[in-house]
């Protein structure tokens, strides 16, 4: 997604209390969703829900193949299909939604070497607009695939292995590794292809200390949601990234 993709869309913005015509109300109606006892059906979906709420959020909606961004703090892209109840109509969806939302939180920490809000940066290897980590993305696949497991669950639809293997692996203690993987196993993005190359040259790799059970408290998710993704995980097998070779960075 590039910036100037931005210019001349109408933008949309989700107001705080989850609005009924909140552009991305649909998918947090999902994540939000009670079962039978009125307990969630995904703790961390709920929680993300609840973590949203109050937020004012921009949000536009760009041809993009179906993945999303969240470009800088409070803006979410999503692709032209996700408008209205597309964006709820499968568990995979809310789930890239909760993975755009967690970024969304994650931007709100500041801290631009770990936590980087988006806005210019200028820097010679980093993204002058749109900075970002591929720690940040181990934690946002973290709460979007567990979305989408409960989900699935729920719904009595089949779930592949390679999900909770993805969510092993996100879910181990070499996160390292884990930010490693996230190149890895999307390989066409050159966003996430760039990040690993640049974070190999930085000695703390742009990974906080603390492990990801930390920070996801500190995005605000309780206890519950840790140990939920830890069981969920403990289903797969994490999975092995090798060191991209050296060589040019991807445009």
């Amino acid at each position: 997604m590039r910036v100037g993709d931005l210019l001349g869309v109408r933008l949309q913005t989700q107001q705080p209390g989850l609005p009924a015509n909140g552009p991305a109300t649909p998918a947090l109606q999902a994540m939000a969703e009670t079962g039978p006892s009125g307990e969630p059906i995904s703790l961390a979906g709920s929680e993300l829900a609840r973590l949203v709420a109050p937020l004012t959020i921009r949000v536009a909606f760009l041809p993009t193949s179906g993945s999303g961004a969240t470009p800088w703090r409070n803006w979410l892209v999503l692709d032209t299909s996700y408008r209205g109840p597309g964006q709820a109509s499968s568990p995979a969806r809310v789930g890239l939604v909760a993975h755009e939302l967690t970024h969304v939180l994650q931007r709100g920490l500041g801290d631009p070497q770990f936590w980087p809000d988006g806005t210019l940066r200028p820097s010679p290897t980093r993204r002058w607009l749109g900075d970002s980590t591929n720690y940040m993305e181990v934690l946002a696949y973290l709460i979007g695939v567990s979305v989408e497991l409960d989900l699935l669950k729920a719904k009595g639809m089949q779930v592949a292995q390679r999900l909770v293997d993805d969510l092993a692996t996100f879910a181990a203690e070499d996160a390292v590794n884990a930010a490693r993987y996230v190149a890895k196993r999307f390989p066409r993005n050159a966003t996430y292809r760039k990040n690993e190359r640049v974070e190999a040259s930085s000695p703390d790799r742009r990974i906080p200390a603390g492990g990801w059970a930390h920070w996801l408290g500190k995005l605000g998710f309780s206890a519950a949601v840790v140990e939920r993704a830890r069981a969920q995980a403990a289903r797969g097998n994490p999975q092995r990234a090798e060191p991209e070779p050296a060589g040019p960075l991807p445009g």
